[in-house]
Protein backbone atom coordinates (compact mmCIF):
# COMPACT_ATOMS: atom_id res chain seq x y z
CA UNK A 1 0.00 0.00 0.00
CA UNK A 2 1.44 3.16 -1.27
CA UNK A 3 1.43 5.90 2.30
CA UNK A 4 -0.06 8.76 2.21
CA UNK A 5 -0.12 12.01 4.34
CA UNK A 6 -2.78 11.30 5.95
CA UNK A 7 -1.70 8.07 7.24
CA UNK A 8 1.72 9.17 8.29
CA UNK A 9 0.19 12.50 9.89
CA UNK A 10 -2.56 9.78 12.10
CA UNK A 11 0.27 7.63 13.34
CA UNK A 12 1.88 11.01 14.27
CA UNK A 13 -0.91 11.82 16.11
CA UNK A 14 -1.73 8.95 17.80
CA UNK A 15 2.29 8.39 18.96
CA UNK A 16 1.61 11.90 20.90
CA UNK A 17 -1.43 11.87 22.11
CA UNK A 18 -0.78 7.72 23.60
CA UNK A 19 -5.01 7.56 22.86
CA UNK A 20 -6.06 4.58 20.94
CA UNK A 21 -7.97 5.50 17.76
CA UNK A 22 -11.48 4.17 18.71
CA UNK A 23 -11.77 6.87 21.64
CA UNK A 24 -11.01 10.08 19.43
CA UNK A 25 -12.41 10.77 16.30
CA UNK A 26 -9.79 12.30 13.20
CA UNK A 27 -10.75 13.94 10.25
CA UNK A 28 -8.24 15.63 7.73
CA UNK A 29 -10.67 17.93 5.20
CA UNK A 30 -9.91 20.42 2.44
CA UNK A 31 -13.12 21.99 2.86
CA UNK A 32 -12.02 24.07 6.18
CA UNK A 33 -9.58 26.49 6.66
CA UNK A 34 -8.64 26.11 10.52
CA UNK A 35 -7.81 23.52 12.83
CA UNK A 36 -10.68 22.60 15.41
CA UNK A 37 -11.88 20.56 17.57
CA UNK A 38 -14.68 19.63 19.62
CA UNK A 39 -14.49 17.89 22.51
CA UNK A 40 -18.25 16.07 23.36
CA UNK A 41 -19.49 13.92 23.78
CA UNK A 42 -16.47 12.82 21.85
CA UNK A 43 -13.18 14.22 21.04
CA UNK A 44 -12.94 14.82 17.30
CA UNK A 45 -10.40 16.38 15.79
CA UNK A 46 -10.83 18.38 12.25
CA UNK A 47 -7.35 19.25 10.58
CA UNK A 48 -6.79 21.15 7.36
CA UNK A 49 -5.72 20.09 4.36
CA UNK A 50 -3.71 22.18 1.54
CA UNK A 51 -5.78 23.02 -1.08
CA UNK A 52 -6.13 25.22 -4.33
CA UNK A 53 -8.20 28.70 -4.89
CA UNK A 54 -8.42 30.09 -7.89
CA UNK A 55 -4.69 28.57 -9.26
CA UNK A 56 -2.94 29.53 -6.29
CA UNK A 57 -2.38 27.00 -3.43
CA UNK A 58 -4.07 28.15 0.50
CA UNK A 59 -3.46 27.04 3.59
CA UNK A 60 -4.41 28.50 6.80
CA UNK A 61 -5.21 31.73 6.18
CA UNK A 62 -1.92 32.01 3.97
CA UNK A 63 -1.83 32.67 0.05
CA UNK A 64 0.83 31.11 -1.87
CA UNK A 65 1.34 32.34 -5.65
CA UNK A 66 3.01 28.78 -6.46
CA UNK A 67 2.64 25.50 -4.25
CA UNK A 68 6.72 24.59 -4.92
CA UNK A 69 7.56 27.71 -3.53
CA UNK A 70 5.02 27.62 -0.42
CA UNK A 71 5.27 23.63 0.19
CA UNK A 72 8.38 24.08 3.34
CA UNK A 73 5.79 26.52 4.82
CA UNK A 74 2.30 24.75 4.36
CA UNK A 75 3.64 20.89 5.33
CA UNK A 76 5.44 22.56 8.39
CA UNK A 77 2.41 24.58 9.95
CA UNK A 78 0.48 21.15 8.66
CA UNK A 79 2.93 19.11 11.08
CA UNK A 80 2.30 21.74 13.66
CA UNK A 81 -1.20 21.60 13.80
CA UNK A 82 -0.89 17.90 14.24
CA UNK A 83 1.17 18.61 17.14
CA UNK A 84 -1.08 20.70 18.65
CA UNK A 85 -3.76 18.87 18.43
CA UNK A 86 -2.58 15.55 19.50
CA UNK A 87 -1.43 17.39 22.43
CA UNK A 88 -4.56 18.44 22.97
CA UNK A 89 -6.14 14.68 22.71
CA UNK A 90 -3.41 13.85 25.66
CA UNK A 91 -3.63 16.29 28.00
CA UNK A 92 -6.84 18.38 27.46
CA UNK A 93 -10.04 17.27 30.24
CA UNK A 94 -12.78 19.17 29.01
CA UNK A 95 -15.21 17.88 31.39
CA UNK A 96 -13.56 19.33 33.97
CA UNK A 97 -14.82 22.91 32.31
CA UNK A 98 -18.66 22.16 31.80
CA UNK A 99 -20.25 23.12 34.69
CA UNK A 100 -17.98 25.93 34.99
CA UNK A 101 -18.79 27.28 31.71
CA UNK A 102 -22.53 27.69 32.17
CA UNK A 103 -24.11 30.45 31.88
CA UNK A 104 -21.13 32.57 30.61
CA UNK A 105 -19.96 34.46 27.46
CA UNK A 106 -18.90 31.48 25.31
CA UNK A 107 -16.23 33.21 23.48
CA UNK A 108 -14.67 34.74 26.76
CA UNK A 109 -14.79 30.92 28.27
CA UNK A 110 -13.55 29.37 25.75
CA UNK A 111 -10.87 32.05 25.18
CA UNK A 112 -9.89 31.19 29.01
CA UNK A 113 -10.07 27.66 28.19
CA UNK A 114 -7.71 27.81 25.19
CA UNK A 115 -5.24 30.50 27.65
CA UNK A 116 -5.01 27.48 30.03
CA UNK A 117 -5.20 24.55 28.09
CA UNK A 118 -2.25 25.99 25.52
CA UNK A 119 0.08 26.47 28.35
CA UNK A 120 -0.56 22.80 29.14
CA UNK A 121 0.34 21.26 26.07
CA UNK A 122 3.24 23.54 25.20
CA UNK A 123 4.52 22.67 28.76
CA UNK A 124 3.56 19.05 27.69
CA UNK A 125 5.41 19.16 24.05
CA UNK A 126 8.45 20.91 25.47
CA UNK A 127 8.51 17.89 27.90
CA UNK A 128 8.36 14.65 25.84
CA UNK A 129 8.88 16.31 22.20
CA UNK A 130 11.41 18.74 22.79
CA UNK A 131 12.38 19.09 19.11
CA UNK A 132 8.92 19.03 17.59
CA UNK A 133 7.90 21.82 20.00
CA UNK A 134 11.43 24.00 19.41
CA UNK A 135 9.96 23.99 15.46
CA UNK A 136 5.86 25.27 16.75
CA UNK A 137 8.07 27.85 18.81
CA UNK A 138 9.94 28.62 15.51
CA UNK A 139 6.65 29.44 14.03
CA UNK A 140 5.45 31.05 16.88
CA UNK A 141 8.34 33.83 16.46
CA UNK A 142 8.06 33.91 12.90
CA UNK A 143 4.07 35.06 13.31
CA UNK A 144 4.85 37.54 16.10
CA UNK A 145 6.98 39.29 13.91
CA UNK A 146 4.34 39.54 11.18
CA UNK A 147 1.97 40.79 13.63
CA UNK A 148 3.85 43.19 14.44
CA UNK A 149 4.33 44.83 11.26
CA UNK A 150 0.27 44.61 10.14
CA UNK A 151 0.20 46.61 13.40
CA UNK A 152 -0.80 50.67 12.64
CA UNK A 153 0.02 52.58 15.03
CA UNK A 154 3.47 51.96 15.90
CA UNK A 155 4.50 53.73 18.88
CA UNK A 156 1.49 53.27 20.73
CA UNK A 157 2.28 49.39 20.37
CA UNK A 158 6.13 49.55 21.00
CA UNK A 159 5.09 51.46 24.55
CA UNK A 160 2.46 48.97 25.76
CA UNK A 161 4.42 46.17 24.40
CA UNK A 162 6.87 47.70 27.07
CA UNK A 163 4.46 47.86 29.72
CA UNK A 164 3.39 44.33 28.89
CA UNK A 165 7.07 43.42 29.41
CA UNK A 166 8.31 45.27 32.08
CA UNK A 167 4.81 45.73 34.16
CA UNK A 168 2.53 44.30 36.40
CA UNK A 169 0.61 42.54 33.34
CA UNK A 170 3.57 40.44 32.20
CA UNK A 171 4.18 39.40 36.42
CA UNK A 172 0.54 38.15 36.88
CA UNK A 173 1.12 36.59 33.23
CA UNK A 174 4.39 34.76 34.87
CA UNK A 175 2.75 33.85 37.88
CA UNK A 176 -0.55 32.00 36.40
CA UNK A 177 1.56 30.57 33.40
CA UNK A 178 3.91 28.75 36.53
CA UNK A 179 0.60 27.76 38.65
CA UNK A 180 -1.03 26.38 35.69
CA UNK A 181 2.20 24.25 34.78
CA UNK A 182 2.74 23.17 38.67
CA UNK A 183 -1.18 22.13 38.39
CA UNK A 184 -1.97 18.53 39.51
CA UNK A 185 -4.22 17.42 36.41
CA UNK A 186 -6.54 15.88 39.21
CA UNK A 187 -6.58 19.18 41.36
CA UNK A 188 -10.18 20.65 39.26
CA UNK A 189 -10.70 23.45 41.99
CA UNK A 190 -7.09 25.02 41.60
CA UNK A 191 -7.84 24.66 37.35
CA UNK A 192 -11.71 26.88 38.13
CA UNK A 193 -9.92 28.88 40.04
CA UNK A 194 -7.44 29.75 37.39
CA UNK A 195 -10.10 30.06 34.90
CA UNK A 196 -11.95 32.61 37.30
CA UNK A 197 -9.27 34.76 37.24
CA UNK A 198 -8.68 34.72 33.68
CA UNK A 199 -12.35 35.09 32.77
CA UNK A 200 -12.70 38.37 34.81
CA UNK A 201 -9.30 39.84 33.83
CA UNK A 202 -9.38 38.99 29.62
CA UNK A 203 -6.89 41.88 29.23
CA UNK A 204 -3.97 39.18 30.87
CA UNK A 205 -5.01 36.71 27.86
CA UNK A 206 -2.51 37.63 24.73
CA UNK A 207 -4.07 36.89 21.62
CA UNK A 208 -2.74 33.89 19.97
CA UNK A 209 -2.52 34.54 16.27
CA UNK A 210 -0.61 31.52 14.86
CA UNK A 211 -2.74 29.70 12.13
CA UNK A 212 -2.09 26.14 13.28
CA UNK A 213 -3.81 26.52 17.06
CA UNK A 214 -7.52 25.73 17.28
CA UNK A 215 -10.31 28.48 18.40
CA UNK A 216 -13.75 28.38 19.76
CA UNK A 217 -13.95 31.73 17.63
CA UNK A 218 -11.90 30.80 14.70
CA UNK A 219 -13.13 32.04 11.33
CA UNK A 220 -14.71 29.50 9.13
CA UNK A 221 -12.96 31.79 6.27
CA UNK A 222 -9.80 33.10 6.26
CA UNK A 223 -10.45 36.73 6.11
CA UNK A 224 -6.90 38.78 6.51
CA UNK A 225 -5.19 36.74 3.97
CA UNK A 226 -1.52 36.66 4.06
CA UNK A 227 1.03 36.17 1.35
CA UNK A 228 4.03 33.99 0.66
CA UNK A 229 4.36 33.46 4.06
CA UNK A 230 8.36 31.66 4.28
CA UNK A 231 8.98 29.57 7.67
CA UNK A 232 11.81 27.11 6.90
CA UNK A 233 11.77 24.01 9.21
CA UNK A 234 15.27 22.18 10.84
CA UNK A 235 16.21 19.16 12.09
CA UNK A 236 13.62 16.20 12.86
CA UNK A 237 11.09 18.69 11.91
CA UNK A 238 12.33 19.33 8.39
CA UNK A 239 12.93 15.81 7.75
CA UNK A 240 9.32 15.06 8.41
CA UNK A 241 8.21 17.97 6.27
CA UNK A 242 10.45 16.65 3.39
CA UNK A 243 8.34 13.41 4.16
CA UNK A 244 4.92 14.93 3.70
CA UNK A 245 6.36 16.77 0.46
CA UNK A 246 7.46 13.87 -1.37
CA UNK A 247 4.30 11.76 -0.30
CA UNK A 248 1.60 14.52 -1.40
CA UNK A 249 2.90 14.51 -4.98
CA UNK A 250 2.64 10.89 -5.35
CA UNK A 251 -0.66 11.26 -3.77
CA UNK A 252 -2.18 14.44 -5.99
CA UNK A 253 -0.81 12.56 -8.83
CA UNK A 254 -2.86 9.26 -8.33
CA UNK A 255 -5.95 11.20 -6.96
CA UNK A 256 -6.57 13.45 -10.07
CA UNK A 257 -5.98 10.34 -12.53
CA UNK A 258 -9.07 8.90 -10.53
CA UNK A 259 -10.75 11.99 -10.43
CA UNK A 260 -10.29 12.58 -14.37
CA UNK A 261 -11.63 8.84 -14.96
CA UNK A 262 -15.18 9.41 -13.25
CA UNK A 263 -15.31 13.15 -14.01
CA UNK A 264 -15.36 11.87 -18.11
CA UNK A 265 -18.62 9.77 -17.14
CA UNK A 266 -20.93 12.73 -15.40
CA UNK A 267 -21.39 15.39 -17.90
CA UNK A 268 -25.25 15.06 -18.08
CA UNK A 269 -25.45 14.46 -14.27
CA UNK A 270 -26.59 16.51 -11.79
CA UNK A 271 -24.26 16.12 -9.35
CA UNK A 272 -22.52 19.48 -7.64
CA UNK A 273 -18.80 17.51 -7.69
CA UNK A 274 -17.43 13.87 -7.63
CA UNK A 275 -14.77 13.49 -4.12
CA UNK A 276 -13.61 11.28 -2.41
CA UNK A 277 -15.04 10.34 1.09
CA UNK A 278 -13.86 11.83 4.20
CA UNK A 279 -11.73 9.34 6.30
CA UNK A 280 -12.48 8.57 10.06
CA UNK A 281 -10.82 5.02 11.08
CA UNK A 282 -11.77 5.45 14.62
CA UNK A 283 -15.94 5.52 13.84
CA UNK A 284 -15.18 2.47 11.25
CA UNK A 285 -13.54 0.61 14.15
CA UNK A 286 -16.10 1.29 16.53
CA UNK A 287 -18.61 -0.07 13.79
CA UNK A 288 -16.79 -2.79 12.56
CA UNK A 289 -16.70 -3.96 16.27
CA UNK A 290 -19.85 -3.37 16.93
CA UNK A 291 -21.29 -5.44 13.85
CA UNK A 292 -18.21 -8.40 14.42
CA UNK A 293 -20.72 -11.33 14.54
CA UNK A 294 -22.79 -10.28 11.38
CA UNK A 295 -19.76 -9.20 9.19
CA UNK A 296 -18.45 -12.58 10.09
CA UNK A 297 -21.66 -14.18 8.88
CA UNK A 298 -22.30 -12.40 6.04
CA UNK A 299 -18.78 -13.00 4.65
CA UNK A 300 -18.57 -16.80 5.49
CA UNK A 301 -22.13 -17.74 3.73
CA UNK A 302 -21.67 -15.23 0.68
CA UNK A 303 -18.16 -17.14 -0.42
CA UNK A 304 -19.98 -20.49 -0.11
CA UNK A 305 -23.07 -19.52 -2.63
CA UNK A 306 -22.67 -20.78 -5.91
CA UNK A 307 -23.22 -19.76 -9.23
CA UNK A 308 -23.96 -20.86 -12.49
CA UNK A 309 -20.72 -22.04 -13.25
CA UNK A 310 -20.49 -24.30 -10.79
CA UNK A 311 -22.12 -26.99 -12.15
CA UNK A 312 -20.02 -30.26 -12.83
CA UNK A 313 -16.94 -32.29 -12.22
CA UNK A 314 -14.81 -29.89 -9.72
CA UNK A 315 -11.15 -29.06 -11.10
CA UNK A 316 -8.16 -30.42 -9.99
CA UNK A 317 -7.09 -27.57 -7.73
CA UNK A 318 -7.59 -26.97 -4.30
CA UNK A 319 -5.56 -28.78 -1.15
CA UNK A 320 -3.77 -31.67 -2.11
CA UNK A 321 -5.18 -34.67 0.68
CA UNK A 322 -2.27 -37.38 0.12
CA UNK A 323 -4.26 -40.37 1.08
CA UNK A 324 -6.70 -40.31 -0.84
CA UNK A 325 -3.94 -39.05 -3.94
CA UNK A 326 -2.45 -42.73 -2.93
CA UNK A 327 -5.84 -44.78 -3.62
CA UNK A 328 -6.49 -43.22 -6.69
CA UNK A 329 -2.69 -44.33 -8.04
CA UNK A 330 -3.30 -47.71 -6.92
CA UNK A 331 -6.49 -48.25 -7.88
CA UNK A 332 -6.32 -46.72 -10.90
CA UNK A 333 -9.40 -44.37 -10.41
CA UNK A 334 -9.42 -40.95 -11.95
CA UNK A 335 -13.18 -40.34 -10.39
CA UNK A 336 -11.23 -39.90 -6.73
CA UNK A 337 -11.31 -36.42 -5.90
CA UNK A 338 -7.61 -36.02 -4.42
CA UNK A 339 -8.05 -32.08 -3.97
CA UNK A 340 -10.24 -30.57 -0.99
CA UNK A 341 -11.50 -27.40 -1.99
CA UNK A 342 -12.34 -24.87 0.85
CA UNK A 343 -15.44 -22.85 -1.09
CA UNK A 344 -16.69 -22.85 -4.43
CA UNK A 345 -15.32 -21.52 -7.46
CA UNK A 346 -17.15 -18.31 -8.83
CA UNK A 347 -16.37 -16.88 -11.68
CA UNK A 348 -15.88 -13.09 -12.06
CA UNK A 349 -18.48 -11.11 -10.55
CA UNK A 350 -18.27 -7.12 -10.32
CA UNK A 351 -19.97 -4.92 -7.87
CA UNK A 352 -21.07 -1.82 -7.27
CA UNK A 353 -21.83 -0.84 -3.55
CA UNK A 354 -23.91 2.62 -3.50
CA UNK A 355 -25.40 3.99 0.11
CA UNK A 356 -27.98 7.35 -0.03
CA UNK A 357 -26.62 9.78 2.78
CA UNK A 358 -29.28 12.24 2.27
CA UNK A 359 -30.95 13.62 4.69
CA UNK A 360 -34.36 11.98 4.24
CA UNK A 361 -32.13 8.36 5.46
CA UNK A 362 -31.01 10.76 9.01
CA UNK A 363 -33.74 8.49 10.73
CA UNK A 364 -32.69 5.24 9.84
CA UNK A 365 -28.91 5.57 8.76
CA UNK A 366 -27.33 4.51 12.04
CA UNK A 367 -28.30 1.09 11.20
CA UNK A 368 -28.43 1.15 7.39
CA UNK A 369 -24.87 2.39 7.99
CA UNK A 370 -23.85 -0.57 9.86
CA UNK A 371 -25.46 -2.35 7.48
CA UNK A 372 -23.12 -0.78 4.78
CA UNK A 373 -19.58 -1.80 6.47
CA UNK A 374 -21.27 -5.77 6.51
CA UNK A 375 -21.86 -5.79 3.10
CA UNK A 376 -18.38 -3.90 2.37
CA UNK A 377 -16.93 -6.25 4.22
CA UNK A 378 -18.49 -9.66 2.72
CA UNK A 379 -18.13 -7.71 -1.01
CA UNK A 380 -14.08 -8.02 -0.24
CA UNK A 381 -14.17 -11.02 0.69
CA UNK A 382 -16.31 -12.77 -2.24
CA UNK A 383 -14.45 -10.73 -5.19
CA UNK A 384 -11.01 -10.38 -3.41
CA UNK A 385 -9.85 -13.70 -5.90
CA UNK A 386 -11.18 -12.96 -9.24
CA UNK A 387 -13.89 -10.19 -8.90
CA UNK A 388 -13.93 -6.35 -8.57
CA UNK A 389 -15.83 -4.18 -6.74
CA UNK A 390 -16.11 -0.81 -5.88
CA UNK A 391 -17.95 1.46 -2.93
CA UNK A 392 -19.57 4.91 -2.98
CA UNK A 393 -22.10 7.43 -1.09
CA UNK A 394 -24.38 9.61 -3.21
CA UNK A 395 -26.28 13.42 -1.96
CA UNK A 396 -25.90 15.92 -4.49
CA UNK A 397 -22.34 15.15 -4.46
CA UNK A 398 -20.92 11.69 -5.43
CA UNK A 399 -18.16 10.29 -3.13
CA UNK A 400 -15.53 7.66 -3.47
CA UNK A 401 -15.31 5.46 -0.78
CA UNK A 402 -13.63 2.23 -2.62
CA UNK A 403 -12.66 2.51 -6.36
CA UNK A 404 -13.13 -0.89 -8.49
CA UNK A 405 -9.17 -0.50 -8.70
CA UNK A 406 -8.41 0.47 -5.10
CA UNK A 407 -7.60 -2.15 -2.51
CA UNK A 408 -9.86 -1.91 0.52
CA UNK A 409 -7.19 -1.35 2.92
CA UNK A 410 -7.37 1.05 5.87
CA UNK A 411 -8.02 3.97 3.53
CA UNK A 412 -11.21 2.93 2.18
CA UNK A 413 -11.76 1.19 5.39
CA UNK A 414 -11.57 5.31 7.17
CA UNK A 415 -13.38 6.44 4.65
CA UNK A 416 -16.63 3.97 5.72
CA UNK A 417 -16.22 5.59 8.90
CA UNK A 418 -16.15 9.20 7.85
CA UNK A 419 -19.74 8.60 5.84
CA UNK A 420 -22.25 11.68 7.18
CA UNK A 421 -25.58 12.69 6.39
CA UNK A 422 -26.72 15.87 4.26
CA UNK A 423 -27.71 16.96 1.24
CA UNK A 424 -30.62 16.11 -1.49
CA UNK A 425 -31.01 12.82 -2.99
CA UNK A 426 -29.86 12.07 -6.88
CA UNK A 427 -30.68 8.37 -6.80
CA UNK A 428 -31.31 7.81 -10.32
CA UNK A 429 -28.19 9.68 -11.40
CA UNK A 430 -26.62 7.55 -8.47
CA UNK A 431 -27.59 4.50 -10.59
CA UNK A 432 -26.92 6.17 -13.78
CA UNK A 433 -22.93 6.58 -12.77
CA UNK A 434 -22.62 2.99 -10.94
CA UNK A 435 -23.82 1.96 -14.41
CA UNK A 436 -21.63 3.52 -16.64
CA UNK A 437 -18.71 2.52 -13.64
CA UNK A 438 -19.44 -1.33 -14.28
CA UNK A 439 -20.05 -0.99 -18.11
CA UNK A 440 -15.94 -0.32 -18.56
CA UNK A 441 -15.51 -4.14 -17.55
CA UNK A 442 -16.27 -7.03 -19.35
CA UNK A 443 -17.43 -9.28 -16.67
CA UNK A 444 -20.31 -11.36 -16.85
CA UNK A 445 -22.54 -10.60 -13.55
CA UNK A 446 -22.66 -7.41 -12.52
CA UNK A 447 -24.52 -6.43 -9.17
CA UNK A 448 -25.55 -2.63 -8.54
CA UNK A 449 -26.44 -3.16 -4.13
CA UNK A 450 -28.18 0.23 -3.85
CA UNK A 451 -29.19 1.13 0.42
CA UNK A 452 -31.81 4.13 0.15
CA UNK A 453 -35.17 4.89 1.45
CA UNK A 454 -36.37 5.72 -2.11
CA UNK A 455 -36.86 9.21 -1.02
CA UNK A 456 -35.26 11.42 -4.19
CA UNK A 457 -34.75 14.97 -3.76
CA UNK A 458 -33.44 17.91 -5.70
CA UNK A 459 -34.10 16.09 -9.44
CA UNK A 460 -37.19 16.74 -11.98
CA UNK A 461 -39.41 13.85 -12.22
CA UNK A 462 -38.00 12.01 -8.60
CA UNK A 463 -38.72 8.26 -8.76
CA UNK A 464 -39.49 8.44 -12.67
CA UNK A 465 -36.37 9.27 -13.14
CA UNK A 466 -34.84 6.37 -10.47
CA UNK A 467 -36.87 3.82 -12.80
CA UNK A 468 -36.12 5.08 -15.48
CA UNK A 469 -32.33 4.81 -14.57
CA UNK A 470 -32.86 1.10 -12.84
CA UNK A 471 -34.75 0.06 -16.30
CA UNK A 472 -31.59 1.05 -18.10
CA UNK A 473 -29.02 -0.63 -15.93
CA UNK A 474 -31.14 -4.10 -16.47
CA UNK A 475 -31.29 -3.95 -19.78
CA UNK A 476 -27.43 -3.54 -19.63
CA UNK A 477 -27.12 -7.41 -18.05
CA UNK A 478 -26.84 -5.20 -14.48
CA UNK A 479 -28.59 -6.75 -11.44
CA UNK A 480 -30.26 -3.96 -9.11
CA UNK A 481 -30.63 -4.95 -5.51
CA UNK A 482 -32.41 -2.45 -3.24
CA UNK A 483 -31.86 -2.40 0.38
CA UNK A 484 -33.89 -0.50 2.71
CA UNK A 485 -37.27 0.12 0.73
CA UNK A 486 -40.28 -2.14 1.25
CA UNK A 487 -40.83 -4.89 -0.57
CA UNK A 488 -43.59 -3.96 -3.53
CA UNK A 489 -43.19 -0.61 -3.40
CA UNK A 490 -41.12 -0.71 -7.07
CA UNK A 491 -41.07 -3.22 -9.43
CA UNK A 492 -38.29 -1.85 -11.27
CA UNK A 493 -35.82 -3.50 -9.15
CA UNK A 494 -34.79 -7.19 -9.62
CA UNK A 495 -34.94 -7.72 -5.81
CA UNK A 496 -35.82 -5.16 -3.45
CA UNK A 497 -35.02 -5.91 0.34
CA UNK A 498 -36.79 -3.98 3.44
CA UNK A 499 -35.16 -2.72 6.24
CA UNK A 500 -35.40 -4.30 9.51
CA UNK A 501 -33.01 -5.12 11.86
CA UNK A 502 -29.71 -6.06 11.38
CA UNK A 503 -30.05 -9.46 11.89
CA UNK A 504 -32.76 -9.76 10.08
CA UNK A 505 -31.46 -8.09 7.04
CA UNK A 506 -28.05 -9.82 6.83
CA UNK A 507 -30.19 -12.84 6.92
CA UNK A 508 -32.85 -11.91 3.83
CA UNK A 509 -29.88 -10.38 1.93
CA UNK A 510 -27.69 -13.83 2.25
CA UNK A 511 -30.76 -15.63 1.13
CA UNK A 512 -31.58 -13.65 -1.92
CA UNK A 513 -28.04 -13.31 -2.56
CA UNK A 514 -27.73 -17.29 -2.92
CA UNK A 515 -31.00 -17.22 -5.47
CA UNK A 516 -30.35 -14.26 -7.51
CA UNK A 517 -26.26 -15.27 -7.96
CA UNK A 518 -26.86 -18.24 -9.24
CA UNK A 519 -29.64 -16.70 -11.62
CA UNK A 520 -28.60 -16.07 -15.44
CA UNK A 521 -29.80 -12.51 -15.66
Amino acid sequence: MKERVEDVAHKIFFEICGKKPTEIDLFFLDTIHFPKIDYLPIMTVYLPMPRKINGHSVYEGIVFSEYESGAQTIWNLFFATVCHAAAHASVTDFSKYQNWIKDKDKDKAYKTIEKIEDIKINHFLKTFFPEYYQGINKINNAFKIINEKNIQDKLTYKRNKFIDRFGSKKKIEDVIKNNIIKLDSKDKNKIIEIADKLYFNQNIIEEENAPYVDHYTQQNNAINWKQNVTINPSGTVEKNVQNFIDIWFEQQKRRDKTRKKYGGLTHDLNFDKIEFAPENIGEYLRLRNATHMFLKKMSSQMKLVPNIMDEGIPEDMGLLQMQAAIQAVAAQNNSIQIFEQDDYRKIEEEWAVVLDTSSSMRLKFDEMKKFAIALGEAANDVNSKNGKWGFFTFNNNFRIVKDHYEKYDQTARSRVGGIEITGLSFIGDAVKLCTRILERENIEKKFIFLITDGQQVGTLGNNKDMEDAILEARKKGITVIAIGLPEGITKVFNLCIPYESLRKTVAKFISAYARISGEDT
